[in-house]
């Protein structure tokens, strides 16, 4: 199966401080792969990397075959990448119709997978806020938009920083739920989130970052048989 996306030896650093050495691996199209480590170990720096936002100062990054290391981020993301960020992102003086709204597009190749009525369908609370503002909406709601939003972009890579941290159990389900049914679209996704056992169920790839590092890298079966360790690498 071809990558979809080639990390080769981040090293990004935000002023003197040295956040990522040697960041590296690959994911496959339409493969699931998440990004495991504790806070402030390099985990969101290293999606930011990779979309340009915080600019590695060497490595690469290669996607669908093109070197896409010194584009704008706005570039990445028209070449069918989208970003759901930890803070969510949302706009406060858009309603949830038009987070929806102003997303919707084709992809570059004139396919429309995802429209408006479907993730209404799949995230069904949302019909019921589409006059409130983003910022009105509760914690869940506004992972629900963001998400919803993402997949208006139609991508064949989609990023999802903290997919689930700080939501309610029932909300949590109601997530990993339509995170499943991307996956079974197709659509290649990195997931970072703390959930060992939701991720080990859902993706094909793990990868675990400490101190900026990449301290493990395999399949599911390979994280159970390193369990012990990676337990205590995410251990407070």
């Amino acid at each position: 199966m071809q990558n979809i996306l080639e990390v080769h030896g981040l090293q990004t650093l935000y002023g003197e401080s040295h956040i990522l050495h040697g960041v590296s691996f690959d994911i496959k199209s339409g493969e699931t792969v998440s990004i495991m480590g504790r806070n402030g170990m390099g985990k969101s720096t290293t999606l930011k990397s990779i979309l340009g936002i915080a600019p590695p100062r060497s490595g690469s990054v290669i996607y669908k075959g093109e070197d896409i290391t010194r584009l704008p981020t706005w570039k990445r993301m028209r070449r069918d990448i989208a970003y759901v960020p930890e803070g969510r992102g949302m706009f406060h003086n858009l309603t949830v119709k038009e987070h929806l709204q102003i997303a919707a597009r084709k992809n570059s190749r004139g396919d429309a997978n995802w429209t408006y009525d479907q993730v209404l369908e799949v995230f069904p609370r949302l019909t019921e806020r589409l006059t409130n503002k983003g910022t009105q909406l509760s914690g869940g709601e506004q992972q629900m938009l963001a998400i919803g939003r993402a997949l208006l972009t139609n991508p064949d890579l989609l990023i999802l920083d903290e997919a689930t941290e700080g939501l309610a159990p029932l909300i949590r389900k109601e997530i990993w739920q339509v995170i499943r049914q991307i996956k079974d679209s197709g659509v290649s996704t990195i997931i970072v989130d703390k959930n060992i056992k939701v991720l080990n169920e859902l993706c094909e790839k793990h990868i675990l970052i400490v101190k900026g590092k990449v301290m493990f890298q395999g399949d599911s079966r390979s994280l159970d048989d390193n369990k012990a360790f990676i337990e205590q690498s995410l251990a407070v």
